[in-house]
């Protein structure tokens, strides 16, 4: 019996062979079939999860960048609420609040006398909610132009009224941010009014003021209030602005070199309507190139190493 198994199996050993070939071959492929779509289906989870996190990043998901976001537009770079500004800010806004004037004048060194009796006369303000700060590099590596949003409560008015205003911060001697007068020199004032005329600070501008219409239209007493702040607002447009036409009108001519007797704001043309180039301090000389018979003047000067020509009012020129 042994010796029949021993011969069957030599005469049929090739073809035995050849089957464990094949069922080795089978096995093989098996095997690596099994390894290649088991890759592609870790690839297609890993893309369909990258695919989630963006559609999550998207919509808001993502709890990591609300807390800090960047904007770009214009060549700007918009950071919102960073750590170190969001501070100085809230403690500022909030001794205001307070009349705090010792916390006051250690964030803003220029904070003066008169400002303080300004201060202590208005009791419109009774505090400042929802702050938050959307800041840019500066002229210097260590200062921020700063927009700050927040939510005013003030006196007599239920309604909050959502508010932007610009602050300009810088490290101090011991590394400390402070606030700084934003007309100190001629070419921090038109860094400042050049920001404001981005589309990134201008789209931040219409949203707030869209804000600030909507709450006005639920309470009467807060649409009052605004309405007299738009009222005075055109008023005093450019001085930082223009005031009646008929005194600028009558404004005598003023040739050569001029001084500003005032902050006045400097346009592409002879109008309110004309866009902001930048503003002239007070005292800062500039070479009067024409008078208008509309009370405006066409004027030159130089500021950062850029020679500007636009027009301001004439009654706000001295000659020199």
């Amino acid at each position: 019996m042994l010796g029949d198994i021993k011969e069957w199996i030599s005469d049929n050993l090739r073809y035995l062979l050849l089957g464990l070939a094949v069922l080795l071959t089978v096995v093989i492929i098996f095997f690596v079939v099994k390894l290649v779509t088991g890759g592609r289906d870790k690839e297609v989870l890993d893309n369909r999860s990258d695919t989630e996190q963006a559609a999550d990043d998207k919509s808001g998901k993502n709890e990591a960048d609300k807390e800090k976001e960047s904007e770009e537009e214009d060549g700007i770079t918009l950071v919102s609420n960073d750590e170190a500004v969001l501070d100085v800010i809230t403690r500022y806004y909030n001794a205001r609040a307070e009349k705090d004037f010792e916390t006051i004048k250690e964030i803003n060194p220029a904070f003066s006398a008169e400002d303080e009796a300004d201060l202590r006369n208005n009791n419109a303000y009774e505090r400042y909610d929802n702050i938050m700060v959307y800041s840019a590099e500066g002229l210097d590596k260590d200062s921020y132009i700063v927009y700050v949003y927040f939510d005013v409560k003030i006196s007599g008015i239920a309604t909050p009224a959502p508010t932007l205003v610009d602050e300009y911060l810088q490290k101090n001697e011991e590394g400390d941010l402070i606030i700084v007068n934003k007309r100190s020199t001629q070419e921090l004032a038109d860094f400042i009014e050049k920001m404001r005329t981005s589309a990134a600070v201008q789209s931040m501008i219409k949203d707030v003021n869209k804000k600030l219409e909507e709450a006005a239209a639920s309470d009467e007493d807060l649409q009052e209030y605004v309405d007299k702040l738009k009222k005075k607002d055109t008023s005093d447009s450019d001085q930082s602005g223009e005031d009646d036409a008929d005194s600028a009108q009558n404004a005598p001519e003023v040739n050569g070199t001029a001084k500003a007797t005032t902050e006045v704001r400097v346009r592409s043309e002879a109008s309110t309507n004309g866009t902001i180039y930048g503003m002239l301090t007070t005292g800062f000389s500039v070479t009067v190139l024409e008078n208008l018979d509309n009370g405006w003047s066409k004027v030159r000067y130089t500021t950062g190493g850029v020679t500007i020509e636009g027009y301001v009012m004439t009654q706000y020129l001295e000659a020199e």
